[in-house]
Formats: structure tokens, C-alpha cells, sequence
């Protein structure tokens, strides 16, 4: 698992070093990549984390995210498309246990979340939106896309 580093710089102020071991082996190669802002660094842990102990596609050491020539599909950054692809990616879980996460996205997450951007770009999904999400599955509210059903839902605890 990545974890971050903190390091004192010579002018006192601090940085944030994300380690981990390439594919999550005790025999990978350390890895690292260093912030200067700890919210930045435990957004690209959680990438790390979310990609298998590897580098984030289209990152580049030092610099970030490195946009391609062509303008990817505004498709790829719709929650739901991240969504099935984040779970195709976990390693070392069952093709059972991977079923069962992607029927919980599309019964559970998409109707809420579906049409909405991970990216900074666009409608993008906020805390605001888990925060609504909760409530709703608590008082058993469907969600924006789901379809009409003629009874209610039921309620779920958080």
C-alpha cells in the first residue's frame, strides 16, 4: 500500500512523499513521487492504490497528469464508466467478488452518480453529492436516474 512521507525542507516548510513498492511485491521496486500540498498527495495515494501499486495512466514523474494528443472521450470521465473500470482493475479479489461490486455500482451508485464528471471538468461529483447519496439510501428515496417504480424503495443503514 502507497503511503505518504512528510519531509521537512530546508526552509521549514514541509513535503508530502507518496512510497510504494511497484505492483505492491516485497520485491518491487520503491517508487515515489513528492507534493507540496498533503491534499494533492493523498489524492494521488488513493490513485496509486485504485491502480494496483502502479503508476496512474498518463503520469508523468514530476510533472502530472500529461493530457494525450487526441482529447480523450468525455465518456471516459463519466462516474459510471470509472466506476466499472476502477473494479476491472483490483487485483487479488475473486471474479465472484467482482461481480457482486459492479452489481452495487449499477444498483446502488449509478442512479445517483451516473451522469456526473470525476474529472475537475463538467457536472463533477462532490462531497455535497455522497452527503445526498446516504440520506436518500437511509430514507430509501430513489435516485435521479432511476427509472419509475410504482412501490418505494427500501431503506438501508449508512
Amino acid at each position: 500500500m502507497a503511503y505518504i512521507k512528510t519531509n521537512p525542507r530546508l526552509s521549514g516548510d514541509p513535503s508530502y512523499t507518496v512510497v510504494w513498492r511497484a505492483g505492491g511485491t516485497r520485491t518491487g521496486r520503491w517508487c515515489r513521487e513528492t507534493f507540496d500540498d498533503e491534499t494533492q498527495a493523498e489524492r494521488f495515494r488513493d490513485l496509486v492504490n485504485g491502480h494496483g501499486q502502479q503508476w496512474p495512466p498518463g503520469w508523468v514523474k514530476g510533472e502530472g497528469f500529461v493530457e494525450a494528443s487526441e482529447p480523450s472521450a468525455p465518456d471516459a470521465e463519466k462516474f459510471e464508466v470509472y466506476a466499472h473500470a476502477y473494479v476491472g482493475l483490483l487485483t487479488d479479489i475473486s471474479e465472484h467478488t467482482k461481480t457482486n461490486y459492479t452489481r452495487f455500482i449499477d444498483n446502488h451508485m449509478i442512479p445517483w452518480f451516473g451522469e456526473l464528471s470525476v474529472s475537475d471538468r463538467g457536472d463533477k461529483l462532490t462531497r455535497d453529492h455522497v452527503s445526498r447519496w446516504i440520506l436518500d439510501l437511509q430514507d430509501g428515496r430513489p435516485g435521479p436516474l432511476h427509472p419509475p417504480v410504482r412501490r418505494g424503495r427500501r431503506s438501508v443503514s449508512p
